[in-house]
């Protein structure tokens, strides 16, 4: 068993990560240290800037910011200033074997979805105010008082005693400071050199498994997105060689690309988009301004703590496929609970931390890989497929294609757990419904056949 250990005033707390991981977890050690009466000391080290365009600002990310998380920030009382929205779109738009069904956030009493740009746009665009959300975000921890130090990170010591701070190294690799924390956040993400250095210090962590993914940001100008997509969020389901699915979403006179593939994607897997029978004749064969090939996580990490440090964010636990930022937002928030109402020992983090983490997102994973592979079924097989899709745009209030596209629209959206949509998905009327669909599918193309 670990020594307990618990922070104090003074107490000095380290974030590596200025992404919305770390910015959050400085929102909620701040405000839980008010509750407790105690000050801390709380940095964050960052050597990217957010202010940039293009790979030097950017975070890697969709950039899509869900109902569920702007209701989050509303009660944490973080507004996100409307020129830091580039567009808000009115819904989503699914494409399986050349059918479409659009889902619209009138129909699911949501506001529109609001879509960003983490850095300050991609290269060589033209804005010119400052429109990053990851800086805002920043920005606002800075207010509450955290500092922010524009040095990376390269190297973490752990101490041999518990009762001992740990030592960081940062700043420019020829001239390394160091500084000491009672406690280090890891809040930077699974795409950088940090995971492996956090692997070597033998405490059991293990990052979690990740898929190489494409993204690219193109400008086709505000006219030629309204008139090819209009104002929702496009997601394919193609019956492709090595395409999952893929969105494309508005963003101003921009629009962001994301594939994810069967495997760890290659910058080839556009040219395989870009030839989908949805897509040709919408978007131009070009370059695009900015692409990447980011890697997303398909499992939780394994003991993403230990005394006196802890990783949050995509280097700890996060929705499958879903919510990144949203998934930052909770696990900062529990991290912090546990930090001051707990202790920052290993025993603390895997009591509360941890527990309430796999409660919360771990077990809700399982469901979600579950939808996720049905969904992969039912879009591979063609009868299948129109059937779902032809259920879901029927009008009536009737209850089957209510509940169909209930389901879709969460499964989009994340709004709600993976547990409440797999429940969701076990409804006995809808399953008759779909028999019933697919069986007049099958004898309407087994008379087409015959004639």
């Amino acid at each position: 068993m670990t020594q307990e250990l618990k922070l104090e005033s003074g107490a000095r707390i380290a974030s590596i990560g200025g992404g919305p991981a770390g910015s959050f977890f400085a929102h909620f050690i701040h405000k839980f240290a008010k509750q407790k009466g105690i000050q801390l000391a709380t940095t964050i080290f960052d050597g990217k800037d957010f202010l940039q365009k293009g790979p030097r600002g950017c975070n890697l990310c969709a950039g899509v910011l869900a109902e569920s998380l702007f209701q989050k920030l509303k009660v944490e009382g973080i507004d996100l200033p409307e020129n830091r929205i580039i567009s808000r779109v009115e819904g989503y738009t699914m494409h399986v074997d050349s059918e479409n069904l659009p889902l619209m956030c009138s129909d699911n009493k949501n506001d529109s979805i609001a879509t960003v740009f983490r850095g300050n746009g991609p290269r060589f665009s033209t804005y010119q105010e400052v429109i990053s959300f990851d800086d805002f975000l920043l920005k606002r921890a800075q207010e509450a008082g955290t500092k922010i130090n524009s040095w990376p990170v390269w190297d973490i010591q752990l101490p041999e005693n518990a009762d001992q701070t740990i030592i960081i190294s940062y700043g420019p690799k020829d001239n390394l400071r160091k500084t000491e924390a009672d406690l280090v956040v890891g809040a930077f993400g699974v795409n950088t050199y940090l995971m492996q250095k956090i692997k070597d210090l033998g405490f059991g962590y293990s990052p979690p498994s990740t898929l190489s993914i494409f993204q690219a940001e193109l400008k086709l100008g505000r006219e030629n997105i309204l008139e090819n997509f209009g104002k929702t969020i496009h997601v394919y389901m193609p019956r492709a060689k090595t395409i999952r699915y893929a969105t494309v979403i508005p963003k101003g006179d921009y629009i962001t690309i994301t594939v994810i593939g069967k495997k760890d994607a290659t910058k080839d897997i556009l040219q395989e988009f870009l030839s989908l029978r949805d897509i040709q004749g919408k978007i131009p064969f070009c370059q695009p301004h900015c692409f990447c090939l980011p890697k997303i996580t398909v499992s939780p990490a394994k003991k993403p703590f230990t005394d006196r440090l802890v990783m949050i964010g995509d280097a700890s636990y996060s929705r499958h496929y879903k919510n990144g930022i949203e998934s930052a937002f909770l696990t900062a928030r529990l991290a912090a609970e546990t930090a001051i109402f707990y202790g920052v020992d290993a025993t603390s983090f895997k009591n509360y931390y941890h527990r309430q983490a796999k409660r919360q997102i771990i077990r809700d994973n399982a469901y979600g890989r579950l939808l996720f592979s049905i969904s992969d079924l039912i879009s591979a097989v063609p009868i299948l497929a129109q059937a779902h899709l032809q259920l879901a745009k029927k009008q009536q209030e009737s209850r089957a294609p209510k509940k169909i596209r209930f389901i879709l629209w969460n499964m989009f959206t994340g709004n709600i757990p993976y547990r409440n949509i797999f429940k969701a998905s076990l409804d006995f009327s809808l399953h008759l419904s779909l028999l019933f669909n697919t069986l007049v599918l099958f004898v309407r193309k087994l008379k087409k056949n015959i004639r």
